[in-house]
């Protein structure tokens, strides 16, 4: 195919899509209007919101500290049991050639699994001791007894920081070690630093094909969610002092990933030729 029939078919192929591109982008414009104006008009009840919780920090932090705790043990309890059932199931040597591909599925969904807890424990922590310089320094007599049960709590939410974070490295061991059992040619230590180097390399091709066409469609996914973030913290700022480090933060990630995929998918390419 010669380049003007190639430019043919490109233009032939924009011209189907560009009034839905175009038509799109008004209805969105004036969503956004429309939302940005209810929002403003809202200033008062926003206001109020925020202040409950710059009031109530304390509270907050308690109640946060809580689901730590009782998330934390959720998983790991959750963990226990599907792992468990995993290791039953490799148990039937008899069946273990029907059951392989189960049972990799259900390993592949537990590290799944244990990653969002990791993610959820990080999470709850960070909103446990926001504010921390504020709430230790709240010694009015009328909350004596909420500044004292704030501190057990701050106390109780790290050490179960420590713990858990213990308790799920020693979780994703368990099944990278189940994993090198089912597939002795996978290497690597997640006590070595340089682990997911080394797991990686001890691919073959068809799992490194699924993983590249994995992290493609997450990267577009994770593209249009910061794309999203960055729309809602924009709205958000117009009527809330909420500074611009949330906006920062969701624009550096972005940019990192797309850098990274870029570098990497040269190096990728490099390697093919």
């Amino acid at each position: 195919m010669n380049e003007e029939n190639k430019l043919a078919e490109i233009k032939k192929e924009d011209s189907k899509k560009k009034p839905i591109f175009f038509i799109v982008l008004v209805v969105l414009c004036i969503l956004g209007g429309f939302l940005g104006y209810f929002m403003a008009s809202q200033q008062e009840k926003m206001d109020v919101f925020l202040g409950f919780f710059k009031e109530n920090s304390q509270i907050i932090s308690i109640f946060f500290s809580v689901l730590l705790i009782v998330t934390g043990i959720i998983f790991s309890v959750s963990f226990t049991i599907r792992f468990s059932l995993i290791k039953k199931m490799w148990a039937k040597e008899d069946e273990r050639d029907d059951n392989w591909d189960k049972i990799e599925e259900k390993l592949s969904s537990l590290a799944t699994f244990i990653s969002c807890a990791i993610i959820n424990l990080f999470f709850l922590y960070g909103c446990s001791v926001y504010n921390i310089r504020g709430n230790l320094r709240r010694v009015d007599d009328g909350i004596r007894t909420l500044n004292i049960l704030y501190n057990i709590f701050f106390i109780c939410t790290i050490v179960a920081m420590f713990v858990f974070n213990f308790v799920f490295f020693y979780m994703q061991k368990k099944l990278v070690d189940f994993e090198k059992i089912m597939n002795p040619e996978k290497k690597g230590s997640l006590y070595d630093f340089g682990f997911s180097k080394k797991w990686y390399e001890s691919f073959d091709e068809a799992e490194r094909n699924q993983v590249g066409i994995a992290s493609y469609k997450a990267f577009i996914i994770v593209s249009k969610t910061c794309i999203g973030m960055i729309g809602v913290l924009i709205f958000i700022g117009m009527i809330a002092d909420i500074t611009i480090l949330p906006l920062l933060c969701v624009c550096v990630l972005w940019i990192v990933q797309v850098i990274a995929f870029g570098i990497e998918s040269r190096k990728s390419m490099g390697k093919i030729l």
